[in-house]
């Protein structure tokens, strides 16, 4: 995350004083509260995924008030996830496509989703070997169904960066470039990313674990010669790079921007603060924790939110437990802050002394979660890695 007291600030729009006009409301999501509930999310059925993750925080430590808002956005979010599995699975283009699996991730796969959140969604191949007849063909249909689905269906907003992630993928390429010059440029890097640090699938449940399996496979290579003392070095490196890879196109694209832009770029900043440093860095944290780690650890690992990979991390290390706390507390004034339309959230920006309220709580999140890192290393002697 870039430190706001570095930008240059844009035009300043109203007064300086905090802007407390938004307030949370809840209300939307209490429908969804009702007893014994049930939500199917792919061929998997969960009863209350919500009062589980609220019962879960409560015993953590964290406030009724603040473990609800995290069971609120569950809820919401799976059950969002789940209407759109309907939608999709029940197109032409879709089951016709053979080896296709529908990934979401940002803020819906994370579980966090508010009414407010768009849908990001990745498509990968399996089968790249096999051709397809009339392909772009297929493509394009698939799209269109997808993007009916999530807009008309749904009535979420339009796809994220004017669709740029709305192109089928294959597995062959994905792996074949990893490491290398052409995985970021390609899009691939960050698929791949997204995929073990924050995904659910949508449709092709089976397609999506045989990849989630082949690509944890290829950052296995040295396994079988260390099988009783393999630490996870290539893929906790993957993941340090593609943080920084996140701070690094952030500058390229804030020194890209005319003046107008500005704001939507601090907001960015904002996000990356919060949200992408929770999915890169808990993941980093309970992967420092082993000192020894299988496949199915990191299979299970990868199918977990960023918010459970904490809590487990708490479960392994209870040394963190207190920094933990805080970091969710600050946590949940993000997702506070964040249920916004874009217009009220740019105008809550545009007040110079707004973006200093929000800059330094995010940068009490990222202490919080450095701790944490430190407290985990630290105890297993894995710091040294992600230092040197």
């Amino acid at each position: 995350m870039v430190d706001p007291a570095n930008e240059p600030n844009p035009p300043e729009s109203g007064d300086d004083k905090v802007d407390t006009r938004h307030q949370t409301d809840n209300s939307e999501y209490a429908a969804l509260r009702t007893p014994n509930r049930s939500v199917q999310i792919g061929s998997l059925v969960v009863t209350s995924l919500g009062r589980e993750l609220e019962d879960r925080l409560t015993a953590l430590g964290l406030s009724q008030s603040h473990a609800r808002l995290y069971g609120f956005r569950r809820d919401f979010s799976a059950n969002k996830m789940s209407e759109l599995a309907s939608l999709l699975n029940g197109r032409d283009s879709i089951k016709a496509y053979d080896g296709l699996t529908i990934y979401a991730t940002g803020s819906y796969a994370r579980g966090e989703a508010s009414s407010y959140s768009d849908v990001d969604l990745f498509f990968i191949r399996m089968e790249s070997n096999v051709p397809i007849d009339d392909s772009r063909l297929r493509e394009i249909k698939v799209m269109s169904d997808v993007i009916k689905a999530t807009e008309r269906g749904l009535e979420l907003p339009p796809p994220s960066n004017d669709g740029e992630f709305l192109k089928i993928l294959t597995l062959e390429e994905i792996l074949k470039h990893l490491g290398g010059r052409d995985d970021d440029y390609k899009n691939h890097f960050t698929a791949r990313m997204l995929l073990l640090l924050e995904s659910a699938p949508i449709t092709g449940t089976d397609t999506y674990d045989s990849v989630i399996d082949s690509v944890i496979d290829s950052y296995l290579r040295d396994y079988e010669d260390h099988a009783e003392d393999f630490r996870p070095t290539f893929i906790v490196n993957d993941i340090m790079r593609f943080w920084k890879t996140l701070c690094l196109n952030y500058e390229h694209k804030r020194n890209q921007q005319e003046n107008a832009r500005k704001i939507k770029q601090k907001i960015r900043n904002f996000k990356l603060g919060y949200s992408r440093l929770m999915t890169c860095f808990a993941t980093v944290g309970l992967l420092s924790s082993y000192k020894q780690i299988t496949k199915d650890d990191l299979v299970g690992i990868c199918k977990t939110s960023p918010l459970d990979r904490l809590l487990l991390l708490a479960e392994r290390e209870p040394l963190i437990k207190s920094q933990l706390v805080s970091a969710l507390i600050q946590y949940h004034w993000f997702l506070e802050k964040t249920q916004k339309s874009t217009e009220e959230l740019e105008a809550y920006f545009s007040c110079k002394n707004n973006r200093k309220e929000a800059f330094t709580h995010a940068s009490k999140f990222g202490d919080e979660m450095f701790k944490i890192v430190q407290l985990s290393a630290t105890n297993s002697n894995t710091l040294r890695y992600l230092v040197v």
